[in-house]
């Protein structure tokens, strides 16, 4: 009984090994892997040169990102960030005043072939060093102003650390100019207590631009002034100039802004204030117009006529 036990034991065993040796050359089977896959650049790379080591490095951080590197992915990435960059130009004001691609990338937008169309776009001349060079191109005045801000000399010097050029304010596609109540944690960015850059830029900044709203203002009640003077016939010769270089004050505000010497700027506006209050004189106060005087109203009305009432009732 217990040789019959044996024997089928053995047979088993024989068995198994069989199986064994059947199932393993199909699991050990390199998978068919399709084309422009990972493992067809990097299933053969090991650590004997420096550049593989890379492309290591660089597949080790997309699988621990759950991406897969394949070059259909890199088109529709691209594709992708293509349909992103149009749709933020498509709503800044570098679109409304029709400032096109090739302004600033290069190129012919008159060409269909794409070949033809790109030729000549270079990166360098949009790196964030050169920008306000290529900024200045069309914005003269701002880059006047900026090369005589410490955030020029910084970034021309290379120097570590914070530079900022244009597209750091303005942004590369959306262009947008950013507002008073914007500018302070804007500035924030860069002026805080951690980097040690004068934390008390910000604020000050805020009130700096806040007060240009007060230029505009009297601005506004001088041009009135000037056109009642007028209107009055009175020599508005002298109130004319002061009104005019109050206004070109204002004009150049924004450029003298780039300059980000907030001394300078509130001298600047203060010197429009001064001007465009001199003009506000072009119509003196006693030459303006009478005021009219109020009516008696409902109340004196109904006094006086409690009083004959009372002098009537007396005399009877």
């Amino acid at each position: 009984m217990v040789e019959k036990n044996v024997s089928k034991i053995l047979i088993g065993l024989v068995f198994v090994l069989i199986a064994l040796q059947v199932i393993q050359p199909a699991t050990s089977k390199a998978p068919d892997l399709p084309n422009n896959s990972c493992a067809d650049c990097h299933r053969q790379l090991l650590f004997s040169s420096e550049s593989q080591r890379q492309f290591i490095d660089i597949r080790i951080k997309h699988l621990e990102s759950g991406i897969s590197c394949s070059i259909v992915c890199h088109e529709d990435k691209l594709n992708k960030s293509t349909g992103s960059t149009y749709a933020l130009w498509s709503v800044s004001t570098h679109a409304l005043f029709e400032v096109t691609c090739e302004k600033c990338h290069g190129g012919d937008p008159l060409k269909v072939s794409k070949q033809e169309a790109h030729k000549g776009i270079s990166n360098i001349s949009i790196q964030r060093a050169n920008t306000p060079e290529m900024c200045g191109k069309c914005h003269t005045a701002e880059l006047d102003q900026f090369k005589n801000s410490e955030h020029f000399k910084r970034l021309e010097s290379n120097q570590e650390g914070p530079a900022p050029a244009c597209i750091t304010c303005h942004q590369a596609h959306s262009v947008r100019v950013l507002t008073a109540s914007e500018i302070e944690d804007f500035c924030s960015n860069c002026h805080n207590n951690i980097t040690g850059i004068n934390p008390t830029v910000p604020k000050r900044a805020e009130s700096a631009l806040s007060s240009v709203k007060e230029l505009q203002f009297e601005i506004s009640k001088a041009r009135s002034s000037v056109i009642l003077a007028k209107a009055n016939n009175k020599d508005v010769t002298a109130s004319e100039a002061d009104l005019e270089s109050a206004m070109t004050i204002l004009k150049d505000i924004p450029s003298v802004w780039h300059r980000f010497n907030l001394t300078y700027f509130d001298t600047e506006v203060q010197k429009g204030l001064i001007d465009a209050k001199n003009a506000e004189k072009a119509m003196p106060e006693e030459t303006a117009p009478p005021v009219t005087p109020k009516a008696p109203g409902f109340e004196v009305l109904l006094m006086v006529s409690g009083i004959l009432a009372v002098y009537l009732l007396k005399r009877h």
